[in-house]
């Protein structure tokens, strides 16, 4: 079977508990526990968030999953923690839907230079966000992606797909992964239920292997592998 080595953890699920319940994300039907990261998997995920940078060079690492990070009691330590880990020149992103994001939170992490999306999610809400981010000088942008840039998580939620097809997907090729709440390394960021994954921080990621799984053959991203049956029935 076609894999490649992990090299890096592009992304950390600090919680998969959200404030929300949007009609066009799998959160809201998702099977496995809704739970917030430990500190003790979240230290054990930031432990090889850092030997992958020290490995491989600077990096992005993204504090969000399939769930709202600012919702997390240790949220503003957690991105502190992440940035000690990763170090000034990798890049620390966030993707946030803004209800909790106050004027004082933003100041709060604003000094670990984390960047942040705005997810538009709840226009009356977000505007606020969008301010207080902006004024703290860590506003990454804002994202109406369900609107003019539609997924439909490959097949997971019942949504128009809007999106340009065909998009290269970096995870397989360039051995990305992402850590869900529970510890559980996944081969890419959409999966919801935990079907990709190959293995826990808990063990040995640098002999651990990612390769295209099932959601691959129904994302509007290509993978850029041949995907037969034998390799996505051995995933």
């Amino acid at each position: 079977m076609l894999s490649f080595k992990v090299r890096r953890v592009h992304q950390i699920e600090m919680t998969s508990q959200c404030n929300l319940r949007c009609r066009y994300c799998p959160h809201p039907h998702m099977g496995r526990p809704k739970e917030h990261m430990t500190a003790e998997i979240y230290a054990r995920s930031l432990y090889w968030a850092r030997h992958f940078v020290e490995r491989n060079g600077p990096a992005e690492l993204n504090l969000a999953g399939i769930g709202e990070s600012t919702m997390h009691p240790e949220f503003v330590r957690n991105v502190f923690l992440a940035r000690e880990a990763v170090g000034e020149a990798s890049q620390l992103i966030l993707a946030t839907n803004g209800l909790l994001m106050t004027p004082e939170l933003a100041k709060a992490i604003a000094p670990s230079r984390i960047r942040v999306w705005v997810s538009l999610h709840r226009p009356e809400k977000a505007g606020p966000a969008v301010n207080a981010l902006r004024a703290a000088g860590i506003l990454a942008g804002i994202s109406a992606d369900p609107s003019v840039a539609s997924i439909d998580w490959a097949g997971q939620v019942p949504w128009a797909v809007s999106v340009q097809k065909g998009r290269p997907c970096p995870w397989v090729t360039g051995g990305w992964v992402t850590v869900l709440s529970d510890g559980r390394v996944s081969r890419c960021c959409i999966d919801a239920e935990g079907v990709g994954v190959i293995g826990h921080v808990d063990g040995d990621m640098e002999q651990m292997r990612t390769s295209p799984y099932v959601l691959c053959t129904t994302c509007d991203q290509d993978v850029g592998v041949p995907m037969d049956e034998m390799e996505i029935a051995a995933a």
